[in-house]
């Protein structure tokens, strides 16, 4: 795991977030109250518990049995003036500390333009914005782990970005934006104190029975060698009736979606490794709330592309209520290493208070809540 994101906060801070989830529920709603209270009217409080259970067989050697309260969470967010919403994340991954996942500000500019500044999942790809419980699948896609690392892109950054809507359904975005490179993944940890930049176009449609969306993105930035690395991302998401169970997440009936990544990380002066990495996976809600589907997934290695590991799954999902689900992946790995084997996970996400953070720049209503 990258250690920059396990810093334990104060325990001020600690004790503020557990008495939090005790009230979720009634913060949550505290908007809708007419007593006086002394949080912001404007104040939305959210909590969610992830369980998770893992059984894997690579053999007598490697083979576990996991059950795991994966990651809690809790939300706090306000609409602070009309243009201004704030947002503060606190998590605790399994076996490590309390810790800020998100604390960001979005702001509406004039001309259409929207700036985020704090630390914050940044605009890169199709899922590095998409919080672990809310996934399509309980796994991490393998190119996506691989050059990204397990916590992906979440670094403190300012991005800038306009939505523009071109008619008839159709939108288009670009973002752009300057972090910290603190990721020991994909950069050097920050140790170099060298900023990394990144940007994203966007286009898609949505109709009544059908919708698409696209994304371009790239990055770059100083690695641990003293070199640079940079990482393209060519992502689609299809969907057919979008609005099929619109109180739901994932409200298509079905959908398709992918990203191919491309990394070149300079491992020594003059020596460049390009590898490159794709998933896929299909998703058909046969039924409102409950889903199936299958998956794909390859990768070369980040520092050595002779290196490969791919995957196949398929999983089932059922959408207790409209954000909380229970989820079954069986997913068959051959690692790089010669680690052959069948995993199956079961995910429990319980959603206490629902946060309502949607994309920077939402080029599918379907995407905008309710």
């Amino acid at each position: 795991m990258i250690r920059n994101y396990n810093r334990p906060l104060p325990v001020s801070i600690v004790v503020l977030g557990l008495c939090m989830t005790a009230g979720a529920i009634p913060l949550a709603y505290s908007a809708e109250s007419s007593h006086a209270s002394h949080w912001s009217q404007d104040l939305r409080v959210g909590a969610n518990m992830n369980l998770a259970a893992e059984v894997r067989d690579f053999g007598a050697d490697n083979s576990r049995q996991v059950l795991d309260l994966r990651e809690v969470e809790v939300s706090l967010e306000s609409r602070i003036k009309p243009w201004l919403y704030g947002m503060i994340f606190l998590t605790r991954p399994s076996g490590e500390d309390m810790s800020v996942e998100e604390a960001a500000v979005i702001a509406d500019l004039p001309r259409g333009f929207r700036l985020k500044a704090g630390k914050y999942r940044n605009e890169f790809g199709l899922i590095n914005t998409v919080h672990e419980p809310e996934r399509p699948q309980v796994s991490l896609p393998l190119p996506v782990e691989e050059f990204l690392g397990e916590e992906q892109l979440r670094e403190t950054a300012i991005t800038l970005g306009r939505l523009i809507d071109l008619g008839d359904g159709y939108r288009a975005g670009v973002s752009g934006a300057v972090f910290n490179s603190d990721n020991d993944i994909v950069f050097d940890a920050g140790q170099s104190g060298d900023k990394a930049y990144a940007g994203k176009l966007y286009f898609g449609r949505q109709s009544d029975t059908f919708a698409y969306q696209l994304g371009f993105s790239a990055l770059t930035g100083k690695n641990d060698t003293g070199g640079t690395t940079d990482i393209q991302a060519l992502d689609f998401r299809i969907l057919l009736e979008p609005e099929f169970a619109r109180a739901y997440d994932y409200p298509a009936r079905f959908a398709w979606m992918g990203e191919v990544l491309f990394n070149q990380r300079e491992i020594a002066p003059g020596t460049t490794n390009r590898a490159s990495g794709f998933w896929t996976l299909v998703d058909y809600q046969f039924i409102p709330a409950h889903h199936i589907g299958a998956g794909a997934e390859y990768t070369q290695g980040r520092l050595d592309k002779s290196v490969t590991s791919r995957a196949y799954s398929a999983h089932y999902s059922w959408y207790y209520s409209p954000h909380g689900r229970l989820q079954l992946q069986a997913r068959y790995l051959d690692m790089d290493g010669g680690d052959n084997g069948v995993e199956v996970l079961l995910q429990w996400n319980i959603v206490l208070g629902a946060h309502s953070e949607r994309p920077f720049l939402a080029i599918l209503p379907v995407d905008v809540e309710m």
